[in-house]
């Protein structure tokens, strides 16, 4: 069974389910994590593992549940097993959200494995959708102390992965619809305290759920490319969740919907992907893990292909854009 890692400013409610999470942020602060594991039987954890933690004055004595996590993941990485960082959505419970990451990890796995850490921010996963969207929103801004934390903790166990030499794997981000506005707002928060470090060999935006002008403007995007290697920007026009957040919530027009609004502008390592004409149906804003296409096209890219190599792909130089076909 799979078993998926994850960071989460969520408040903790295993006293009413021992599987889960909530939908609140922990109570102690917004940027209050707690590191884990979880085993994944289809489409419910079977297994929920939470890392303890118990602080001391002095650092070296504390037991932190990050150093857990990233010490099991140091010892995959020695031998050659990537880590998918995965940021979830908007409307997403933390037990879906785990979901995912285990459909990512069977979806992307190499011939090595692959290891999956979801950072699980307190989306309401509602019945009612449209309703949670502005909350939903307003957490996803919210969280931005919290996944600040988890990437200064990322750049000092990764400060200290390669400092040795040992590290035989990629680290890779992968943020899905509002998870990219999660993304937004935590760099933002991470370049107020210090330079953006380069943690990513590649990162993936999916159905991103933010503006088209978001690599033009400082306070949003435009520094995401120094924190990867390349960054790989997936939309499709039918987007009929994206067209929900433009037209009914005032939002000026997606970027996973259309593309940069000056698509040949864009920072040399970032590459503009067009889904549109392969993905169709109850896929169109999840097709990341539900079209084998855009499965074909990612794995390709992990493989370490050339982008102007992929199989299946054309480009239109006058968009600066690859077209997906099938």
């Amino acid at each position: 069974m799979p078993k998926v890692f994850f960071a989460t400013n969520r408040n903790p409610d295993r006293k009413t389910n021992p599987r889960e999470f909530g939908g609140k942020f922990n109570p102690d602060s917004f940027d209050s994590l707690r590191f884990g594991s979880a085993q994944i039987v289809g489409k419910k954890i079977k297994k929920l593992n939470v890392a303890p933690e118990k602080l001391s004055k002095d650092q070296d004595r504390s037991q932190l549940g990050s150093r857990a996590v990233f010490g099991e993941l140091f010892e995959d990485m020695k031998k050659g097993v990537d880590t998918m960082v995965f940021i979830h959505g908007y409307n997403v419970s933390f037990e879906a959200a785990l979901v995912t990451g285990a459909q990512i990890q069977t979806k992307y796995k190499g011939t090595k494995g692959l290891n999956v850490v979801v950072f699980s921010w307190p989306s309401d996963g509602s019945m009612l959708p449209i309703l949670a969207y502005k909350s939903d929103r307003s957490d996803a801004r919210a969280s931005a102390p919290g996944f600040a934390r988890a990437l200064m903790k990322l750049e000092e166990f990764l400060d200290k992965v390669r400092r040795g030499g040992e590290c035989k794997a990629q680290i890779n981000l992968m943020c899905h619809s509002m998870g990219n506005y999660v993304l937004r707002n935590g760099i933002q928060d991470v370049r107020k305290r210090e330079a953006l470090p380069r943690l990513f060999d590649h990162i993936f935006l999916m159905a991103a759920d933010e503006d088209h002008d978001a690599f033009e403007l400082t306070h949003k995007l435009a520094p995401l490319p120094e924190m990867g290697g390349v960054v790989h920007l997936y939309f499709n026009s039918g987007d009929t969740a994206l067209v929900i957040s433009d037209k009914t919530k005032a939002n000026p027009a997606r970027l996973g919907s259309r593309g940069p609004r000056c698509p040949l502008n864009v920072p040399g390592n970032v590459n503009l992907i067009d889904a549109s004409e392969v993905v169709g149906g109850l896929v169109e804003h999840s097709y990341f893990v539900q079209d084998s296409v855009v499965k074909r096209d990612v794995k390709a890219v992990l493989a370490g292909q050339a982008a102007d190599q992929i199989k299946k792909r054309r480009y239109l130089a006058a968009q600066n854009r690859f077209v997906l076909e099938k």
